[in-house]
């Protein structure tokens, strides 16, 4: 398609369907660079108003109909062209596709509205997206069809590049497509906007220095949050969780609406997370703070929750280390410290045989008779890498056991019926009466390989 081609058909569209400098414009974005789809409909017009008034002095009416078809557009020049030579200008119709919503005056109102709420917010970077009526999509389909236009672009990706490079412009942000801090959401044909502001994500380890916090939010069993007798009215079988005593002093200081916490697996309400603790990720919903140094958050939650848990080691996180996070939990290795007393004294010849002979085996789990209510019945094959014993006394012993995430540690110790299997409890044929579990390590992330993970993953 040359030159003239493209400005004749320009004009055979304009002589059936009147349209602003936008529209007529867009049906060629992707011919030229460097301007902007009014400008290109505006030159198209600029060239058949040329033509037009040459056109004059060979034909008069053929010259006359075109720049009354320029006219009937609202292309001012050709209106002002014809009140010069006398002629009366034709009534303008607004434009057949947007109507005469595509205007920079529109889109620069719409903009300082969002802006002034943006003002709001702490962000580095943002995205608009546009809502576009289904009429409007079905007009410019008329017209593409009828002219078989192949050179146009999607009406939403006109306005979205206008307003941005307004927003851009007046607040120095830049325009990020993948993962936005903020995105604008705009319909500039009904005048209205909305904000949604991302998730913020913060990494960090948490440990657990007293029994009886479960890790989330523990409604009563009788009455699931209502309140009751048996909870005090409460509606919890325990008053606080290691979610809210993490999350709570966050959305304060990120003035953010809510919360999700997500750890690296969980362990028992009656368990406690020495050494470096579990990594989690902690989600904060709609903030409005993005820039606070980290040391103010782990400040605030180890002196509010002192004696309760520590939280360490937080940075800003991501969506995508959550995923890994989510994944690699049943794959990475967590190690346990049990102190066992069992119901008779235990035998020293047994529980040699069992620190030699539990090392690198698979366990075989059917799912805890003490989740069953909560948790699918389906059997979890678990590799267990190492056990260490040492007697505290004749009937006590303290184990340190090695083994992958998701192994259920207090019936690898109990048997629980048989259900596990091999055990503890069967391999030294004594039941144990009491166990006290502690989380000393998980494993971080980092240090498992690709390899590493495909293998574990077709183990488990």
């Amino acid at each position: 398609m040359n030159s003239t081609d493209i400005v004749e058909l320009a004009y055979k569209i304009l002589s059936k369907y009147s349209l602003c400098d936008y529209c007529l414009g867009r049906q060629f974005a992707t011919l030229g660079y460097g301007i902007n789809n009014m400008e290109r409909g505006k030159a198209l017009k600029t060239i058949i108003l040329m033509n037009a008034h040459r056109l004059m002095k060979e034909n008069v009416e053929e010259g006359l109909e075109r720049l009354r078809v320029l006219s009937t557009s609202g292309f001012t020049p050709a209106t002002k062209l014809l009140e010069n030579l006398g002629y009366d200008k034709p009534d303008q119709k607004q434009c057949f596709i947007c109507e005469g919503y595509l205007d920079r005056v529109r889109f620069r109102d719409i903009s300082l509205k969002a802006i002034h709420e943006l003002s709001e917010y702490e962000f580095n970077n943002f995205l608009v997206g546009v809502r576009i009526p289904t009429h409007i999509r079905e007009r410019e389909d008329i017209v593409r069809s009828e002219y078989m236009i192949t050179t146009g672009e999607d009406i939403k990706e006109d306005i979205t590049r206008e307003i941005s490079r307004f927003i851009q412009k007046e607040l120095g942000k830049t325009i990020e497509y993948k993962t936005p801090e903020i995105v604008i959401i705009v319909d500039v044909f009904s005048e209205i906007y909305e904000i949604q502001v991302n998730p913020l994500f913060i990494y960090g380890r948490y440990r657990k220095l007293r029994k009886d916090i479960p890790q989330t939010p523990w409604y009563c069993r009788e009455c699931w949050g209502r309140g009751c007798v048996k909870c005090n009215y409460t509606g919890r079988e325990y008053p606080e969780s290691i979610s809210e005593l993490i999350g709570n002093p966050a959305v304060e200081i990120f003035e953010a609406i809510d919360f999700k916490f997500h750890g690296a697996g969980r362990e028992d309400v009656d368990a406690i997370v020495l050494g470096s603790g579990r990594p989690f990720v902690l989600e904060l919903k709609h903030p409005r703070k993005r820039f606070i140094d980290l040391k103010i958050l782990e400040e605030k939650i180890n002196h509010e929750a002192a004696g309760k848990i520590e939280v360490s080691e937080l940075r800003y996180s991501s969506r995508k280390e959550l995923r890994l996070l989510k994944t690699s939990s049943p794959i990475v290795s967590k190690t346990y410290e049990a102190i066992v007393e069992f119901e008779k004294d235990v035998d020293d010849e047994a529980l040699s045989k069992i620190i030699s002979g539990m090392n690198n085996i698979v366990i075989e789990q059917w799912t805890p008779t003490r989740v069953l209510k909560r948790r699918v019945d389906k059997l979890r094959k678990k590799k267990l890498y190492n056990i260490k014993a040492e007697k505290v006394d004749s009937r006590t012993v303290k184990f340190t056991i090695k083994a992958q995430g998701g192994l259920y540690v207090k019936e690898l110790i109990d048997g629980d019926g048989g259900r596990t299997k091999p055990s503890i409890m069967e391999l030294l044929e004594n039941k144990p009466v009491k166990i006290q579990l502690a989380i000393l390590e998980v494993e971080r992330l980092e240090t498992l390989s690709e390899s590493e993970r495909r293998d574990e993953e077709e183990n488990s």
